[in-house]
């Protein structure tokens, strides 16, 4: 099971349904979903320095260790994660107020909340 979440950058405060509707097309592939910003790049380079994302080339243990469940996505206009059940506590206080700094909005799927920047 995982924790998903989304974030990217909005110039004007955007409604939960407003929100969803950018994060199931966004989780479809389809991109100019958003504006493309330089936050949301940068914001997924910190993301990874903290939590490197999955690789083949990891070994099992550090593969457990990782608190994804898959790749961390991300392409310029988004960062989509995939967060382990089990790690949700310790790893989404930390996002939020990492893209909080970067001005981003969280999208929270499963509670079908935003978390403004």
């Amino acid at each position: 099971m995982s924790y998903d979440l989304a974030f990217w950058y909005e110039e004007d405060a955007v409604d939960a349904a407003a929100a969803y509707a950018k994060y199931d097309a966004m989780t479809d592939g389809e991109s100019g979903v958003v504006a493309r910003n330089p936050r949301v790049l940068e914001f997924h380079r910190d993301v990874l320095r903290i939590h490197p994302d999955l690789s083949e080339d990891m070994s099992e243990e550090e593969a457990e260790r990782s608190p994804w469940n898959s790749s961390v996505y991300c392409n310029g206009e988004c960062v989509l994660v995939s967060i382990a059940w089990s790690r949700k506590s310790e790893i989404v206080a930390a996002l939020v107020d990492m893209a909080r700094r970067r001005g981003l909005l969280t999208y929270d799927p499963q509670r079908e909340a935003v978390i403004e920047a």
